[in-house]
């Protein structure tokens, strides 16, 4: 039988958590944690669309990103209750924050895809281009794990701008406002700006 590499979820993570009030969660992150500053999309499916067990849903939500050294931490605040793996959650009696999901980017996710199947993970949602493409996948995992785990692809697009997040964590007081854009185009349109 062949072993998988160890990393077939790739080397970086995210961590994820839900939160009911952004601008409270933001607050406790940055004055008492010191992580920050995020960059805020206040509508961040954008023109994506969210897949729910088969169906087509429309989630609403704003989410924030900051790292901690190479790990990414996203804190989600969702706009409505349409059905999604953020609702079925809030439904469980959110009253500030929990966490959510990890993401890793994995470098084939094909097969990270396949391993995690086989390992007893059950695919419940996915993010899908205009196109139809998939951009991201969520799945349900083991009681003794306790959380989504989340792959995403490491497209060209995304590494500018998680990388340019990254690296203004780094450069950047914690405590310093959060920047705010509609949804990652916004974002990218702005950095490109910027560079121009």
């Amino acid at each position: 039988m062949e072993t998988p590499d160890r990393y077939f979820l790739g080397r970086r993570m995210q961590l994820a958590f839900l939160v009911s009030d952004m601008e409270q969660a933001i607050d406790v992150w940055t004055h008492t944690l010191k992580v920050g500053p995020f960059v805020i999309f206040e509508h961040a499916m954008g023109d994506r669309h969210f897949m729910y067990r088969g169906e087509r849903s429309p989630v609403d939500l704003a989410l924030a990103l900051s790292y901690v050294g190479d790990t990414q931490i996203e804190l989600i605040c969702p706009h409505n209750d349409a059905p999604s793996i953020y609702s079925d959650a809030m439904r469980k009696g959110l009253s500030g924050a929990m966490a959510h999901h990890m993401a890793f980017w994995p470098d084939d996710m094909d097969a990270a895809r396949r391993e995690l199947t086989r390992k007893g993970f059950n695919e419940v949602a996915t993010i899908q281009s205009p196109a139809g493409e998939v951009d991201v996948y969520y799945f349900s995992s083991p009681a003794a794990l306790g959380l989504i785990l989340e792959i995403v692809p490491m497209n060209s697009s995304r590494r500018t701008y998680f990388g340019q997040i990254q690296a203004q964590c780094e450069s950047a007081d914690a405590s310093q406002a959060p920047q705010r854009y509609r949804d990652k185009n916004h974002f990218l349109e702005v950095l490109a700006a910027s560079r121009a």
